[in-house]
C-alpha cells in the first residue's frame, strides 16, 4: 500500500461541489447533502488509494466517477498530494 497522500481540492472543486449542492437543493435539500457528503467521502478515499480512477481525458489528470451519484471527480496525482481540480455532472462539458 502506497504512504497516505495530503488531499487539497481547489477553489474551482469547491464552487462545482456548492454548485451542486444549491441545485439539488432547490428539490430535495436532503438528497443535497448525501450528494455532497458522498463526493467527499469518495474523494477522501483517494488519500490512500490514489489510482483508483482512470486515466482522464486531460494529460495528467485522473477521473473517479461516483458510483452512486451522476458525478465524476477530477484530480491529479503528486508527490505528496491528490489535487482535486473539479467535481463535474456527468453531462457537463470537462473543465
Amino acid at each position: 500500500m502506497s504512504a497516505k497522500k495530503q488531499l487539497k481540492l481547489t477553489a474551482r472543486a469547491f464552487r462545482n461541489i456548492a454548485a451542486a449542492e444549491d441545485f439539488i437543493s432547490k428539490e430535495n435539500p436532503v438528497a443535497a447533502q448525501k450528494v455532497v457528503e458522498s463526493i467527499y467521502k469518495t474523494a477522501e478515499k483517494l488519500e490512500t488509494h490514489s489510482e483508483l480512477g482512470k486515466p482522464g481525458r486531460l494529460a495528467g489528470t485522473r477521473e473517479l466517477v461516483l458510483s452512486k451519484y451522476p458525478f465524476i471527480i477530477v484530480y491529479r496525482v503528486r508527490a505528496t498530494q491528490v489535487v482535486v481540480y473539479s467535481v463535474l455532472h456527468q453531462s457537463r462539458r470537462y473543465f
